[in-house]
């Protein structure tokens, strides 16, 4: 491979090519859109109470039914935990297809 390597930036790195665009609306040019700060106040609330919910979500361990995770492995450690091809097909073709979770 041969050619001019003087646009090639470092490893890792972005190379502009041309100087960033100013971005400044020009006074004559008509409003198109709202102003930002026409949201009133109050719709930041739910996320504020949201963002709690979420942490105090996460802080939470998952939902566990910890007697049939005891039966689970009791049942594989023994030997007795039948796999059954058709019935985890039919359960998955279930669940792609809506009809449970």
């Amino acid at each position: 491979m041969s050619g001019d390597s003087s646009k090639i930036g470092p490893v890792g790195g972005i190379v502009r090519a041309a100087p960033p665009r100013s971005v400044t609306r020009d006074a004559g040019a008509p409003q198109t859109r709202a102003a930002a700060s026409a949201q009133p106040v109050a719709d930041h609330v739910p996320v504020a109470r949201l963002v709690r919910l979420s942490a105090a979500l996460a802080t939470e361990a998952p939902p566990v039914d910890v007697g049939r995770v005891a039966a689970l492995r009791t049942a594989i450690a023994s030997g007795n935990y039948g796999v059954h091809p058709a019935i985890i097909a039919s359960a998955m073709i279930d669940y792609h297809n809506g009809g449970g979770e």
